[in-house]
């Protein structure tokens, strides 16, 4: 009994220093700012999309830049089907024609076969593709799951050029699509503010890199002196990957919360959450070991337990009155209670829902799962995937 009570004890310490690090983090976070022109910027961007089996979001992702305000003087949007099976290719063909009105200013094309003396994984090589045919000054590489809002890409280029940065990474509104999702992806934000705070990444001083792939703007030139998306063939993990060497070659990293500005819709289900999750967790830690493990304990310690330790002892304390017990139920429910706290708090700042926040203990134990399901899959490549590609084999 008394262990049970020294576990609840150290939840709630462990709930609380958790959203006092998360408070910090997020309250130092800087967000993307509204610019109010109309002018063009005296610049040039291509937009590359890379696509592979996207027939349920490439429609919501080109009607939404159809209706942006224009963001430099030359633009153009550059759609990279990756040999995709499903109807991604013949959508966007359609969109071109409906939506775009068969616009010089949108071409769809395809990757082509992957080379098979590299190991291409991921979205590297229709990026790298892509990248290899336009001359602008900017490139943007956006992926089909995002919605953009009208001055999204004005106000990022505009910041970008204001204050050369060479890549500019946007944290984008997570939109939750299932049960799943609501679950694991505020745990999952979580735990990327507590591992990559963003003022560390924003300062050049600090070897803290990270960026979001759904939304990464480069100055071109500095995308090819780090190598490109070329450079990064066989990483699985290529936005952190891409973001280390800006840093390395004393680029400047600028990662922004643009929560108002774009959303993103990642997976549409239980299995599809697992597979991408599993195949980022292990490689984003760097295949280090213990601190994989280390984060999975964490995960179910800071999250699963204190309902584990509330349901147990409450049941425990139902049937046999004790001091000690009723001293664990209630250092449970504290620290039940400081995680409401923290999603109360992202709600009202950063418009992360309540929906489910009850059932942050099932997500605690997925994403426990996904941990040392990452670091099996990532040994042995035994099911290692993204959308049913093996990525041990490219």
């Amino acid at each position: 009994m008394f262990f049970l009570l020294l576990l609840s004890i150290f939840t709630f310490i462990s709930a609380l220093g958790t959203f006092i690090i998360e408070k910090y983090s997020f309250s130092n976070a800087p967000f993307l700012q509204n610019i109010n022109s109309e002018k063009p910027i005296d610049t040039s961007l291509t937009i590359i999309i890379p696509v592979y089996n996207e027939e349920l979001n490439i429609a919501k992702c080109l009607k939404s830049l159809s209706e942006i305000k224009r963001p430099s003087i030359n633009f153009k949007i550059l759609v990279v089907d990756d040999l995709s099976t499903d109807k991604t290719f013949l959508k966007a063909k359609n969109l071109k024609e409906e939506i775009f009105k068969n616009s010089k200013e949108l071409e769809i094309i395809s990757s082509g076969k992957r080379p098979e003396d590299k190991n291409w994984v991921g979205k590297n090589w229709p990026c790298s593709v892509g990248s290899k045919k336009i001359n602008s000054e900017w490139i943007l590489f956006i992926d089909a799951d995002v919605i953009l809002g009208k001055n999204c890409i004005y106000n990022a280029l505009f910041k970008a050029c204001e204050d050369n940065i060479d890549l500019l990474s946007l944290a984008p509104k997570v939109n939750c699509n299932c049960l799943a999702e609501w679950m694991v992806q505020p745990i999952m934000t979580s735990l990327l503010m507590i591992g990559f705070p963003i003022s560390d990444t924003n300062d050049s001083r600090n070897n803290t890199s990270f960026a979001a792939g759904p939304f990464m703007l480069f100055k071109k030139e500095s995308y090819e002196l780090i190598g490109g998306h070329e450079g990064t063939f066989d990483e699985v993990v290529e936005d952190i990957a891409l973001a280390k060497k800006i840093k390395n070659r004393n680029l400047k990293l600028n990662f922004l919360i643009a929560i108002k500005d774009i959303s993103l819709n990642m997976y549409q289900d239980l299995n599809s959450l697992i597979e991408g999750w599993s195949k980022n967790w292990f490689v984003g830690l760097e295949k280090d070991l213990f601190r994989s493990i280390s984060g999975s304990i964490f995960v179910f310690l800071n999250f699963s337990l204190p309902w584990v330790l509330f349901f147990t002892s409450s049941i425990i304390l139902f049937n046999n009155y004790s001091l000690k017990i009723l001293c664990t139920t209630l250092f449970s429910s504290l620290a039940l209670c400081t995680y409401l706290f923290k999603r109360i708090w992202l709600k009202a700042k950063y418009e992360i829902p309540l929906n489910y926040w009850y059932l942050n203990g099932i997500g605690g134990i997925i994403v426990f799962y996904i941990s040392l399901l990452s670091i099996y899959k990532t040994y042995t490549g035994v099911g290692w995937t993204w959308k049913g590609r093996n990525l041990s084999k490219g």
